[in-house]
């Protein structure tokens, strides 16, 4: 059957079942990718067009009160839909919707094969960061004259179907098998169409390029080329005197000459030449990632050296490689290797995947997952699960086909040559720059083997996030979710999952049945236990709670003496005790079995789902030893909490245990190690100092050298500054009445403002209620309005959503803070809510704190005010990114001009007149 027809409607409202009726249908009839018949038509519902449905389609009342009710068309739109696929763009509602009206007035139900374009593009193109209609007419660069309304949205579809079903024509053969299999748990009736596309595959004899077929699996060929070395290589210093300027003006057009980035890259390039230590300050404007990706290439490339650039974050490493190294490459005069890796918990394993595309499932979410990555397959180089966007329950299959030790290094492994992370790691070989991460770096500079240990030169960027890092990568975690996911994947013998499987393997051999019974004891005993403890440290967590926390989503509590001395703590450590004694039988009896089964002959399916098993056995002995660290050692130099969601269930919570000064093994595992580092941040100083600095990283006094490059004269025009008088202080006022006063202040900048509009929050609980009045009617504001947490989609995508409309509130708590970058007029104003102040509650901040007054110094001045100042300067960064940026800065917060302390706030922004009045007083200013 080659015939579609592609439905879009538009209705009053959401429910089928009740009231609600179409106003507007519209459908094309495709056969062999032609329109060959189209409907289009306003539908008079007889009754009101709620108000909301007009603001979002355009259609009122006016427009269908003269036209044709359902019933005088159902008898000219019924016979279309015989012998052909219903398609929609979220087929479910507008199928159940159609066949609904078609009952109402006496017609009998239509049941024709459907497809959901929703589903078929999050399949076929696994990797866009959103699947609304709108914006995938953007990437497609499909017309879409009027969103929202029927006829231009079914039109947008039906090109969208044909973009689909090329794409799926052209998979290869052994992607389209897997998908075949798959399909039968789709919610689109694709099977019968994949099959046929089979057909005509099995007696093609064209080969796809580019593609191989290994075990079943299509994949992409691995490209791999060795540089092509330039023999008249330019020095450095000749190569800034002489070429750059010139070769960023021909490349870069927005390219502007800054005194303070030449310098910067002579600094840093000198740093490496003589092994020393640069502690380097560069603001917004100088142009940091440039500034000391140029000179590294360049070292490296001199004095055959390599060298390592980490950043803070997965998403700042992906920023580097894939839109500042290629730019950079342009202006090079020779060949640059790169390599970038992260932590092997990111890469595809393509043994597990494998393993997992043929056995049974009922998850929609693992299966869409699997058919998502089945075709993502043909496209990746890199194998790293920041590529995909799959959906929320797709998380959990990741971490069972992701790369660990099991999947690493073992060259029995019949996947071991095509393996992401093995390529990923053989290519930091042959590298001149190494790109990756802070926590990655770390954890693995513990490892003396390691291939980044072989490296002595080193820039560390967004230094300031470095320590954090540090103390999250070389502290403990144990979450009691991810314990129960575990358990879950494991279950027993009388379930579906792992336990049994293997069970189903051995049932003829009676003393493996018998072994099998007591596995399966061990693991309900655990599952009871540790369910047990997880209720107790939820309610031991909420009993310490006073009124004022229980606003709070999340709930913690320090495990020190005041509360470690109580009887109900005595009863949950009787209780832990008898988790880890259940725990380590049940490892003392696994170890029998792993010694058995490295003997046997297996199939490679065998072989999976007994390394999968030992996986999970080995996470779970890591995190029992890790639940007896929190719980159990007394040492002072770490600190331990837990935390829990106040209306969530008992697996929501976690358990902490962290250093709470780690400058030392900064100092042992990163700076005793190296020849060269270069520290580098938009914020590292205070008052022009670098000694908290130099404190937190553990920096020897000999051998380092201070530089701060201050913001160009240019950049410093663009912003204005304004801080309203007549807010009160979340002290004067109750949380709710602070949130309605924020939310007020909002709209009114952003109703004057008229463009895109970035709000900056501390706290996620006072952007939840702010959130919640901006949405809310009694509040007028004319924009569209997201919200980290609420709006869909992750950071990367509701920036992206930010972006696509001119007039848009985008509310963000920490992540948003830093790390993004807004350029060419994209942020029109900023607002902080509050000075970013640590929450004084936070169990590391009060270890911290307590360090410091043992000292005989001030924590606020020594801890508060510089944490607070550093992530001010970051905040306020996101608004001008390049000499011609302009934008407004609001504070919200009266501290910054009543408390004494404000000054250090006040004194961060460069060379602008700071406008101070009541809020209507600046808006009428502007």
């Amino acid at each position: 059957m080659n015939k579609f027809v592609v439905v879009d409607l538009e209705t009053t409202g959401n429910n089928s079942r009740g009231q609600d009726r179409i106003i507007q249908i519209a459908a094309f009839v495709l056969e062999n990718g032609e329109v060959i018949e189209q409907f289009s038509s306003f539908i008079n519902p007889l009754i009101e067009i709620p108000t909301f449905i007009s603001e979002l389609t355009g259609i009122h009342k006016d427009m269908v009160s003269h036209a044709p009710q359902f019933e005088q068309i159902a008898e000219e739109l019924y016979p279309i839909f015989e012998d052909a696929y219903f398609v929609a763009h979220n087929v479910h509602f507008d199928l159940t919707f159609l066949q609904k009206e078609f009952e109402r007035v006496g017609l009998p139900k239509i049941h024709p094969l459907s497809i959901d374009t929703v589903e078929l593009t999050r399949i076929l193109y696994p990797t866009l960061s959103s699947y609304k209609l709108s914006d995938l007419a953007k990437v497609f660069q499909i017309e879409h004259e009027n969103p929202h309304q029927a006829d231009s949205d079914a039109e947008v579809t039906a090109e969208l179907l044909t973009i689909l079903l090329n794409k799926l024509e052209n998979l290869p053969y052994a992607s389209l098998k897997i998908l075949e299999n798959l399909s039968k748990s789709f919610k689109s009736d694709i099977t019968y169409y994949i099959s046929d596309l089979i057909q005509k595959k099995s007696v093609s004899t064209i080969k796809e390029e580019n593609i191989e077929e290994f075990r079943r699996v299509a994949i992409k060929k691995s490209n791999f080329s060795l540089p092509q070395e330039e023999e008249d290589f330019v020095e450095f210093k000749e190569y800034l005197e002489r070429d750059l300027n010139q070769r960023m003006e021909v490349e870069m057009p927005t390219f502007h000459k800054r005194e303070e980035q030449i310098s910067y890259m002579q600094d840093v390039f000198e740093a490496f030449q003589s092994k020393k230590i640069l502690l380097s300050e560069a603001s917004t404007g100088v142009g940091k990632t440039f500034g000391y990706l140029i000179p590294s290439a360049f070292f490296s490339k001199q004095f055959g050296k390599q060298v390592i650039i980490s950043t803070s974050t997965i998403s700042l490493q992906k920023q580097i490689t894939k839109k500042h190294l290629p730019t950079v490459e342009t202006l090079l005069p020779f060949q640059l290797k790169v390599a970038s890796i992260q932590s092997k918990k990111n890469y595809l394993c393509l043994q597990k995947f494998e393993y997992v595309i043929d056995e049974f499932d009922d998850n929609y979410d693992s299966i869409l997952s699997k058919a998502m990555i089945c075709v993502w397959l043909t496209e990746t180089e890199s194998g790293e699960l920041d590529e995909l966007s799959l959906p929320s329950g797709g998380i959990h299959l990741w971490e069972r086909v992701c790369c660990n030790d099991e999947s690493e290094n073992k060259r029995s492994n019949p996947w071991f040559h095509k393996c992401f992370y093995q390529r990923a790691k053989n290519q930091l070989m042959l590298a001149d720059l190494i790109i990756t991460n802070h926590a990655y770096l770390l954890s693995t500079l513990k490892n003396k083997e390691h291939l980044l240990n072989s490296v002595k030169t080193i820039v560390i960027d967004e230094a300031h996030s470095l320590e954090e890092t540090s103390s999250k990568t070389f502290g403990t975690t144990f979450s009691c979710l991810k314990y129960y996911q575990y358990l879950s994947r494991l279950s027993t013998t009388d379930g579906n999952e792992l336990v049994h499987r293997l069970y189903k393997l051995d049932e003829l051999n009676e003393n493996r049945v018998k072994w099998w019974k007591k596995i399966d004891h061990f693991i309900k005993e655990i599952k009871y236990e540790s369910d047990e403890l997880f209720r107790l440290l939820r309610d031991f967590i909420l009993s310490k709670q006073n009124e004022f926390d229980k606003e709070n989503i999340r709930q913690s509590i320090t495990l020190n003496g005041n509360n470690t001395s109580s009887q109900n703590w005595k009863v949950i450590i009787e209780c832990a005790n008898r988790l880890v004694h259940t725990n380590n039988s049940l490892f003392k009896e696994c170890e029998q079995y792993f010694k058995l089964t490295s003997a046997l002959k297996a199939n490679s399916f065998q072989k999976a789902m007994i390394n999968e098993f030992k996986m999970i056995i080995d996470q779970l002995y890591l995190m029992k030893n890790g639940l007896q660290e929190i719980l159990f050692d007394q040492n002072e130099q770490f600190i331990r909490w837990m935390d829990t969601e106040s209306k969530g269930s008992f697996h929501t919570t976690i358990l902490y245990s962290e250093k709470v000064i780690n400058a030392d093994l900064i100092n042992k595992f990163l700076i005793t190690e190296r020849d060269s580092i270069i520290f580098t941040s938009a914020t590292m100083s205070l008052k022009n100092s670098f000694n908290y600095m130099k404190s937190t990283l553990g920096l020897p006094e000999e051998n380092v050298i201070e530089k701060i490059y201050p913001v160009p004269l240019d950049f410093q025009q663009g912003m204005k500054v304004y801080i309203p008088t007549d807010l009160k202080g979340i002290k004067d006022i109750s949380l709710e009445d602070y949130a309605f006063q924020t939310a007020n202040a909002i709209s009114k900048i952003a109703n004057k403002i008229k463009g895109r509009t970035l709000v900056l929050f501390t706290a996620f609980d006072l952007l939840k209620q702010t959130y919640d009045h901006l949405v809310d009617s009694t509040i007028s504001i004319q924009a569209t309005v997201l919200a980290q947490g609420f709006s869909q989609g992750g950071k990367q995508r509701l920036i992206k959503q930010f972006l696509q409309s001119k007039q848009t509130i985008l509310l963000g708590t920490n992540t948003f803070w830093e790390g993004i970058d807004l350029p060419n007029e994209e942020l029109d104003c900023l607002i902080i809510v509050r000075l970013p102040f640590t929450n004084p509650e936070k169990p590391m901040f009060i270890a911290k704190s307590n360090l410091i007054k043992k000292a005989g110094e001030n924590s606020f001045s020594n801890l508060a005010l510089p944490l607070a100042v550093f992530k001010f300067r970051q905040g306020y960064g996101r608004l001008i990114r390049n000499e011609k940026d302009q934008g407004s800065l609001f504070v919200l917060d009266n501290r910054i001009i009543n408390a004494n302390y404000g000054e250090e706030f006040l004194k961060l922004i460069p060379g602008n007149k700071i406008k101070i009045n009541t809020i209507d007083e600046l808006l009428n200013d502007f």
